[in-house]
C-alpha cells in the first residue's frame, strides 16, 4: 500500500514538484487524500503557518494523470505494442507522444496542416501512422519523433489508418471514396481500392491479414484481398451509412455498425449475411469483439451499449449512459469493457454480467476514444476538452 500511495503521490503532484520541489511538504501533502499513507506519515512536516487545511476526498481518484498540451479536440489514442508510449491525435493538427508510466510528454509531431483524426502503431512498434484531413497519411519514428514519410495520393481527408498484422501494409480510409494500400517500410503506394461511391469511414484487416474490410457511407461493406488489391465482394443489406467494421478474433465473422440502427454479422470467407442485430433506437457508431470472440459490443447514439452473442445473435445485455456512446473497447483479458460517451464519462462494465464496475469522471467535454494498455493496467481516454486522461481502473 505504501508503494502504491507513493507512486500515486508522485504522479498526482509531478508538475508541482518539478516547479517547486519544497511544495512536496506543503500543497502536495494537504491536497492528497486523507487515507494516503504518505500524507499520514509526513503530516507533521507541514509548515505551522498553514492554518486553513482544505477538505479533500478520502481515497485516490481513478484518474492517474491528465495529459495536457493539445489546444483542441483529441480524437484518438493508441498505446504502442510494448505499452511504453501513448500517442494522441488532435484537431490542433498535431500528434503527441506521452510516457504512460509518468504522464510526461515525449514529443509533439508537427507537419499536418489540418485535423489529425487517428493514429496507429505498427505491430512491432517501430512506426506510427497518422491520418489527417489534409489528405495525407504521415509515418513517424515514435522513438525519435522524426518523420519517416508523407503518403500522398488521396484527394480528400483521411479518416482512419490500420496496419496489417505483419506490419508490411498500411491501409487508409478516405473521404475521396477510396481505400489506399501503402508499403509501410518505403511509403510507396501499393494499390488504390476503388468501388465505394461515398466516404470510406473505416477499414480493418482480418487477424491473418488475408482480408481487408472497408465501411462506407454508400451503405455497404466491401471485402478486399490486400495482397492483390482485388475485390472479394460487396456486403449489402444496410439501409444507411456504415460507420465501423470489426473482425472476430478467429477471423470467421465480420461485424458492421450502421446508422440504420443495426449491427450486421457476416461470414468473412464467403461474405454471406449471418444475422442482423436489432434493438438500438438510434445509429450505431462502433463495434468490438471480446478477445475470446464470445461477445460483441455495440455503441450507439441511443445512449446505450449492447452486448450480443455473435454465434446466435442473441442480446446479452444493455448498458446505459446519459448521452451518445461514441466507442467501446475490451480489456486485453476480456474482463472489462470500457465505453466512452458524450456525457463526459467513461464507464467500466463486467461484460460477463453487464454489471457496472465504475464511472470515470473528470473530463469536461465529450469522450471520443478509449484504449487499454497492452497489459490491461491502464486505460487512456481522449476528449473534446483537449486532454487525454490516464486511469487506474
Amino acid at each position: 500500500m505504501l508503494v502504491y500511495d507513493a507512486k500515486r503521490y508522485i504522479l498526482n503532484n509531478r508538475s508541482i514538484i518539478e516547479t517547486a520541489p519544497l511544495q512536496i511538504y506543503c500543497s502536495a501533502l494537504v491536497f492528497s487524500p486523507k487515507t494516503n499513507a504518505i500524507r499520514r506519515q509526513f503530516w507533521d512536516q507541514i509548515p505551522r503557518w498553514m492554518k486553513n487545511i482544505p477538505v479533500v476526498q478520502d481515497n485516490w481518484s481513478p484518474a492517474l494523470q491528465s495529459l495536457e498540451g493539445h489546444s483542441s479536440l483529441v480524437f484518438g489514442v493508441a498505446f504502442s505494442p510494448n505499452g511504453q508510449l501513448l500517442a494522441s491525435s488532435s484537431d490542433d493538427k498535431t500528434v503527441r507522444l506521452w510516457d504512460p508510466s509518468t504522464g510526461a510528454s515525449r514529443g509533439t509531431l508537427e507537419g499536418h496542416s489540418d485535423s489529425v483524426q487517428s493514429v496507429a502503431f505498427s505491430p512491432d512498434g517501430q512506426l506510427l501512422a497518422s491520418a489527417s484531413y489534409d489528405n495525407t497519411v504521415r509515418l513517424w519514428d515514435p522513438l525519435t519523433g522524426t518523420s519517416r514519410g508523407i503518403l500522398k495520393g488521396h484527394s480528400d481527408g483521411v479518416q482512419l489508418v490500420a496496419f496489417s498484422p505483419d506490419g508490411q501494409l498500411l491501409a487508409s480510409a478516405s473521404y475521396d471514396n477510396t481505400v489506399r494500400l501503402w508499403d509501410s517500410l518505403t511509403g510507396a503506394s501499393r494499390d488504390t481500392l476503388k468501388g465505394h461511391s461515398r466516404i470510406v469511414h473505416a477499414v480493418a484487416f482480418s487477424p491473418d491479414g488475408q482480408l481487408l474490410a472497408s465501411a462506407s457511407y454508400d451503405n455497404t461493406v466491401k471485402l478486399w484481398d490486400p495482397s492483390a488489391g482485388a475485390s472479394r465482394g460487396t456486403l449489402e443489406g444496410h439501409s444507411h451509412w456504415v460507420a465501423a467494421v470489426a473482425f472476430s478474433p478467429d477471423g470467421q465473422l465480420l461485424a458492421s455498425a450502421s446508422y440504420d440502427n443495426t449491427v450486421r454479422l457476416w461470414d468473412s470467407p464467403t461474405g454471406a449475411s449471418r444475422s442482423t442485430l436489432e434493438g438500438h433506437f438510434s445509429f450505431v457508431q462502433a463495434v468490438a469483439f471480446s478477445p475470446d470472440g464470445q461477445l460483441l459490443a455495440s455503441a450507439s447514439a441511443d445512449k446505450t451499449v449492447r452486448l450480443w452473442d455473435p454465434s446466435t445473435g442473441a442480446l446479452r445485455g444493455t448498458l446505459g449512459h446519459s448521452r451518445f456512446v461514441n466507442t467501446v473497447a475490451f480489456s486485453p483479458d476480456g474482463q472489462l469493457l470500457a465505453s466512452a460517451s458524450d456525457d463526459k464519462t467513461v464507464r467500466l462494465w463486467d461484460p460477463s454480467t453487464g454489471a457496472s464496475r465504475g464511472t470515470l469522471e473528470g473530463h469536461s467535454d465529450s469522450v471520443k476514444a478509449v484504449a487499454f494498455s497492452p497489459d490491461g493496467q491502464l486505460l487512456a481516454s481522449a476528449s473534446s476538452d483537449s486532454t487525454v486522461t490516464l486511469w487506474d481502473h
